[in-house]
């Protein structure tokens, strides 16, 4: 059976795209069948375009290519189209069979609506994938992670752990991003599993500023 992670994060713009170019980079140096699905872009296709060119992967997908910039639910709406579960678990029956390994990476918030009574969490849920949810390392992110998991827990989702995105001038070094981890993990009694760090167009960790 393939294995494969849910990215999800505690909003949108936290680096989810970013943190999963860099995991898919390390696995790309192993020996298996990797894919990057993208089930619901909002907007310009720029997810996808960021994994082909940066992570120079071939094998992406996506079932809904919206053009409406905006939460999923309001895209669908205007664009007068109808999100269908079945075309997302057709698609995970077929690419479980052919790859080792899936990263299925959301849109916004775990707490951002689909469709009626259907959110993010709940396409996490779907996915039967475990969640490994990406947050900014700077103020703020306390709460938000905590909230994003307390919500992902009412849904008796697996989470694997949480990690923090690279962010222009955040230190990942300081005492405050460190103590968020701290606490984060603390409370939730989720594991930190690290800090991506900034790289260039060739997947190389540079030193944060």
């Amino acid at each position: 059976m393939s294995k494969g992670l849910f990215i999800a994060g505690t909003g949108t713009g936290v680096g989810k795209t970013y943190a999963t170019t860099f995991l898919l980079s390390f696995l790309k140096s192993k020996k298996g069948k990797f894919l990057y699905y993208k089930p619901i872009q909002c907007g310009k296709p720029a997810d996808i375009a960021f994994v082909r060119k940066t992570a120079k992967h071939k094998d992406v997908a996506c079932s809904y290519n919206l053009k409406t910039p905006s939460s999923p639910h309001f895209a669908f709406e205007k664009e007068k189209l109808k999100f269908e579960k079945k075309t997302i678990k057709s698609f995970l029956a077929a690419a479980k069979k052919q790859y080792d390994f899936i990263f299925m990476e959301g849109a916004g918030g775990v707490r951002v609506p689909i469709a009626q009574n259907f959110d993010m969490a709940d396409l996490a849920k779907l996915s039967g994938l475990p969640v490994l949810l990406i947050a900014q390392p700077g103020l703020g992110t306390i709460n938000h992670t905590l909230l994003s998991i307390d919500y992902l827990k009412s849904k008796n989702i697996e989470i694997t752990g949480f990690i923090f995105s690279w962010a222009e001038g955040v230190d990942f070094n300081s005492e405050i991003v460190i103590d968020n981890a701290k606490i984060i993990e603390q409370i939730s009694k989720i594991p930190f599993c690290g800090a991506v760090p900034k790289f260039d167009g060739g997947l190389s960790p540079q030193k944060t500023s």
